[in-house]
């Protein structure tokens, strides 16, 4: 799975209960608050209303259980009529039919994969929190290598504002992602403003 999700959004997994996502999506907005982003440039506050609106929008999505199943399916986590199924359960081995119900191209597409392609398209983390942008270029096989661009940063997660390459692009797995990583400076770091 390649794109970014309303899990990845709000930092959590998928199996998360409601108060944890709700608690998750309460600290997003707590650390996208105009007094966190006093004096922020130009490029961080684009990156913070758009961490808002996705925020805002994973809320909608996962706080509402019926709209949350509805996702969890069409993103693959989960199929019509079961839940997320624990690790090592389920049929295994080569002779074992997944039973009624179940079409060839179903037991087929459960095979492992050879090998995953050498190339991937690089996902668009700007307006993520830098833990989630990390989990997302990890799915794709690829490396980050975060740009720092607070001297002296609260130790909260940072804000991707920016990265190279672009969304879109198409790099070789293990490539590197580069991020700049913003995060609201400790009090008393900044210069006094003129």
């Amino acid at each position: 799975m390649s794109r970014v999700t309303w899990y990845d959004v709000l930092g959590v997994l998928p199996d998360a209960e409601p108060a944890d996502i709700r608690a998750a999506w309460q600290a997003r907005q707590a650390a996208l608050q105009p007094g966190v982003l006093a004096g922020a440039p130009p490029d961080v506050l684009s990156a913070a209303g758009r961490a808002r609106l996705m925020a805002t929008e994973a809320w909608g999505v996962l706080a509402d259980p019926a709209a949350r199943a509805s996702y969890d399916q069409e993103i693959g986590f989960a199929r019509p009529g079961e839940g997320l199924t624990p690790p090592g359960r389920g049929p295994s081995g080569p002779d074992v039919s997944l039973g009624q119900g179940w079409s060839e191209a179903d037991e087929e597409s459960l095979e492992p994969y050879s090998d995953p392609p050498s190339r991937v398209v690089v996902p668009d983390v700007t307006g993520l929190f830098y833990g989630a942008g990390l989990e997302v270029a990890g799915r794709l096989g690829l490396h980050v290598a975060p740009i720092r661009l607070t001297k002296h940063p609260m130790p909260v997660d940072g804000l991707v504002v920016g990265q190279t390459p672009a969304p879109g692009e198409r790099v070789h797995r293990a490539g590197t992602l580069t991020v700049q990583v913003w995060h609201p400076a400790e009090p008393g770091s900044q210069p006094p403003a003129d």
